[in-house]
This record gives C-alpha cells, sequence and structure tokens, in this order.
C-alpha cells in the first residue's frame, strides 16, 4: 500500500479542474492513491472521475454551506495512508513529484509566502512603520487572541494552503483546524471572507493563525520543493478566470503544457461525457491567445453582470 494520499476537493463548477489535475498527476506517472471530496456533483462527473485508476470519491455534506476549500482538513482526515497531500484543484503537476510531495513526523510540507506576497494581502492592515514582508500586528493580535495558546508567533511570515503534505500523527492539528474554522468564520463563508481583517483568506488564514500561535502545531519543513522551476512542480492557476473558462495572462504560460496532458487523457480513454470546453480545445488557441490579456477584466465585467442580474431577478 502507498504511503502518501493525494486528496483534492470541490463542488461541480470546478469539476473539470479535478479531471485536468487527475489526469497530469497520471500522466506523470505517478501511483499514489487520490481521494477527491466532492460537493453536489451529478452522477456522470463522479463516473467520469472514476475513470482513472485509484481514485476514491467522498461526498461533502450538502448541509455545509461553506466554500470547498474549507474541507481539507475534513477529506485529510478520510484518508487511510501514512500521509496525506492536498493539491488545490485548479493547478497541474508539469511532471511527476512524487518525491517531493513528502514530509517527516511532526512535520508539515507547506509553501512560505513571499515577502512581496505579504505585502499584497495584508496591505490595508499595516500600520505605518511595519515590515512590509511581516505579518501586520493587527492580524497577528486576532489570532493570537483567537487561539489562545501562544503569547509570540513562531514567526511572522505566513504559509500558503494551496499545497501540503502532513503526517499522520498530526491528524489532530487537522481536527483543531477543523475547530478553529468553525469558531471563527461564518458558517455560509465564501472563498473570501469580505470584510474580515484576520481571515479574509478564510481557511488559508485559519491555519496560518495555529501555525504561528498552537502549541501543538507541526513544525514547518525547512525545505519545499513544489515550486522549483529546476524540475517538476505544481502550476497553480490561482487566477481568474480558470483555465477551462478562459485562459488569463498568468495560465496562457502553461497551454502547451495543459494541452499535452489534455491529449494524453483523451488519448488513453480518460474523456468525459461533457463537452470539451472551448479553452480546452486546439482550434481556438490563436483566439484564447490574442483574449488572455483581457481576460480578467471580462471576468470582472461578467461578475458585474451577473450580480446586477440576480438584483433585478429579486427586485
Amino acid at each position: 500500500m502507498k504511503n502518501n494520499t493525494i486528496i483534492t476537493a470541490s463542488d461541480v463548477n470546478y469539476a473539470w479542474g479535478v479531471w485536468l489535475l487527475i489526469a497530469s498527476i497520471r500522466k506523470a506517472g505517478m501511483d499514489e492513491p487520490i481521494l477527491v471530496g466532492t460537493y453536489n456533483w451529478p452522477q456522470q462527473w463522479k463516473d467520469d472521475i472514476l475513470k482513472f485508476d485509484d481514485v476514491e470519491l467522498s461526498e461533502l455534506p450538502a448541509t455545509d454551506k461553506r466554500c470547498v476549500t474549507c474541507s481539507k482538513p475534513e477529506i485529510g482526515l478520510r484518508a487511510r495512508t501514512e500521509y496525506v497531500t492536498w493539491l488545490d484543484c485548479d493547478g497541474i503537476l508539469s511532471g511527476n513529484c512524487s518525491d517531493v510531495l513528502v514530509s517527516r513526523p511532526g512535520e508539515i510540507c507547506i509553501r512560505p509566502r513571499t515577502g512581496s506576497e505579504i505585502e499584497a494581502s495584508f496591505r490595508p492592515q499595516r500600520k505605518p512603520g511595519e515590515e512590509p514582508g511581516d505579518i501586520p500586528s493587527a492580524v497577528l493580535d486576532i489570532w493570537k487572541r483567537d487561539v489562545g495558546e501562544r503569547s509570540e508567533p513562531r514567526c511572522r511570515r505566513g504559509f500558503s494552503a494551496n499545497v501540503f503534505t502532513i503526517h499522520r500523527d498530526s491528524f489532530p492539528f487537522l481536527r483543531k483546524w477543523i475547530d478553529q474554522m468553525k469558531k471563527v468564520l461564518p458558517a455560509d463563508v465564501k472563498i473570501v471572507a469580505d470584510g474580515s481583517v484576520a481571515y479574509f483568506q478564510t481557511d488559508d488564514s485559519v491555519l496560518n493563525s495555529l501555525l504561528l500561535f498552537a502549541d501543538d502545531a507541526p513544525k514547518v519543513s525547512a525545505e519545499y520543493h513544489v515550486d522549483d522551476t529546476s524540475r517538476a512542480l505544481f502550476v497553480h492557476f490561482g487566477f481568474n478566470p480558470k483555465p477551462w473558462v478562459m485562459w488569463n495572462p498568468q495560465s496562457i504560460r502553461f497551454y502547451d503544457r495543459t494541452m499535452e496532458i489534455i491529449d494524453w487523457a483523451l488519448a488513453n480513454g480518460y474523456a468525459p461525457k461533457a463537452e470539451l470546453p472551448r479553452s480546452y480545445r486546439k482550434e481556438y488557441r490563436r483566439y484564447y491567445r490574442l483574449a488572455a490579456p483581457f481576460a480578467r477584466g471580462y471576468y470582472k465585467w461578467m461578475k458585474i453582470k451577473r450580480k446586477l442580474a440576480a438584483r433585478l431577478r429579486h427586485s
């Protein structure tokens, strides 16, 4: 039995992302078992994902109204292996990453955020004179109060929860993460908690609060190689729109790599019953390359348009 399970989760809006992620894993020759948390998926998509070898689906409760990203620790607890690795489903592995999706007992392997990332995320909370690369004291004070354990943070830098590996001996910490999210996040929280000073990144923010202030938090591994551009790595399509909707300036850089994965999946019998999105079809390549610089503006306009339509329907 393999000693690491790769886990992910989504609602049906990200089913194409799950399909692409799993295809990238299997194309790379990785044979880890995969556990997918599904939230209100139709049976057709479940059947299509189960075409891949050694994939198991685990239904998330329909009564849970939080964004699916908050299910990370719950899905992790359902794994039966010694280690568990979470991968966001809006990304691909560019090659075999089995050797770096690892940790040690008592540790969590997770990516430290860069100073520029922290500055971009926490600029509104920063007081004059505070270091731009540190988490602001206004946020740290709330985390310290809510966790209620350590008086000083282990560090003033944060970590990204889109990829992490943890050992089974830290499963009690996953339960603590679940309990802390229930404590500080709204029961119907979306992917971003608008208006929250300390928890606007929802599950990510809560995980960071515990890594910095919980007495029993696992130690962060000294090494992290899943973003090493000199080798196979995790490519995160973090910005909207996602590739199955429209290519944006960040994701279009990995167009050819993504299409190789799609071609492999289609050639090996993993085509879903759903029609392949236009953005996943080569005949539209030129259009999407030309449109990519305008994708984010288009996406924002479509969101505004949907909100206006919803208001009109309820007025």
